[in-house]
């Protein structure tokens, strides 16, 4: 009968408690750093002058006016923006699953260890973090074909050929949600279990999924509890770092709100700000940290949810097979309590 995903509950809740009680700011601090990767991001202007009755500055920018606002480039530069913009953006975004990589093995060795070592666990895992990084990367390729052709199909249809795009509809859609759901059941089961083997059997990415495969097959009744019990608690995370991010991006808002009021006026209107290339910049750069720090502070009160999740899976792991269990004291001392 399964069962170990279920009893492992209260025992997850018992081990976080080892882990985080009695609090050490320095810890948390460090726990926080790991989360916030873990999670595992124009018009035209014109040429006349804008100003307003108070006196506030004239700024001049090129093209024409649109809805009154003038931006500070013209079309051809804000697709030049734009472009470079995503071509950052992507930097960022495959650097940021790189690291997330590595700190998927910097959570698992702080959870095993219950104490938290950042660099150390970094420098001892980088290579088994390159691979799950490629990993991930290979996985992302299954998709990246049926969302393609998912947008040809709403490209086709804006270009007037209704018949080709309900025809790439009707495959790629139904394949899209297929692969989509199998990389995620993938991923989630790399994450939470082939990850911990990689650590404790000191194999890669492949080796480890070898190992674990004849387990999760032996015990499939136990996963399969697992994977309805994982995505209740999904849900109930999802809930929870929505309120949360909502509370701390709303106490966040208010200082650049109470900023933005007082600037605002200097420039004459909100159009003569966004006129204003270096306003423009120092506004964009202000949402991209307001951004950055919202999602650091959420990250500071999801601690105790990450790791509760991440202890679950440790015990559901361990409880299916002893070779891989990789926290048998704090078992023991749970459990025996």
């Amino acid at each position: 009968m399964s069962r170990y995903a279920v009893e492992a509950l209260d025992d997850a809740l018992d081990a976080t408690k080892a882990l985080l009680t009695p609090i050490d700011a320095r810890q948390w601090l460090r726990l926080a750093l790991v989360v916030f990767f873990l999670g595992g991001a124009g018009g035209g202007a014109p040429s006349a002058s804008v100003g307003s009755s108070t006196g506030g500055p004239t700024i001049t920018a090129p093209g024409p006016p649109r809805n009154g606002v003038r931006l500070p480039f013209s079309p051809e530069e804000a697709a030049s923006i734009a472009f470079g913009a995503l071509a950052v953006g992507l930097a960022l975004g495959v650097a940021y699953v790189l690291v997330a990589s590595v700190m998927e093995f910097v959570f698992v060795e702080s959870l095993r260890r219950q104490h938290v070592r950042i660099r150390r666990y970094a420098d001892q895992h980088l290579g088994r973090g390159l691979r799950l990084f490629g990993f991930r990367i290979a996985l992302s390729l299954l998709v990246v074909v049926p969302a393609g052709g998912v947008v040809l199909a709403v490209l086709s249809a804006v270009g007037g050929e209704p018949r080709v795009s309900v025809g790439l509809l009707a495959v790629f859609v139904p394949l899209f949600i297929v692969l989509g759901t199998l990389v995620a059941f993938i991923d989630v089961f790399t994450t939470h279990f082939v990850v911990p083997v990689m650590v404790g059997q000191n194999v890669g990415v492949v080796s480890g999924w070898r190992r674990f495969w004849p387990t999760l097959i032996r015990e499939w009744p136990e996963y399969g509890v697992y994977a309805l019990v994982r995505i209740v608690l999904g849900v109930a995370v999802g809930v929870a770092a929505s309120v949360v991010g909502a509370v701390v991006g709303a106490v966040v808002l208010v200082p650049i709100a109470v900023v933005g009021a007082l600037t605002v006026p200097t420039f004459g209107s909100l159009p003569a700000l966004l006129s204003n290339p270096v306003a423009f910049g120092v506004g964009i750069a202000i949402l991209l940290g307001y951004a950055v720090v919202t999602t650091a502070l959420t990250a500071v009160v999801l601690v105790p949810i990450q790791t509760y999740v991440r202890y679950h899976a440790l015990l559901v792991l361990g409880d299916t097979n002893r070779e891989f269990d990789l926290i048998p004291e704090l078992r023991r001392e749970i459990r025996a309590g």
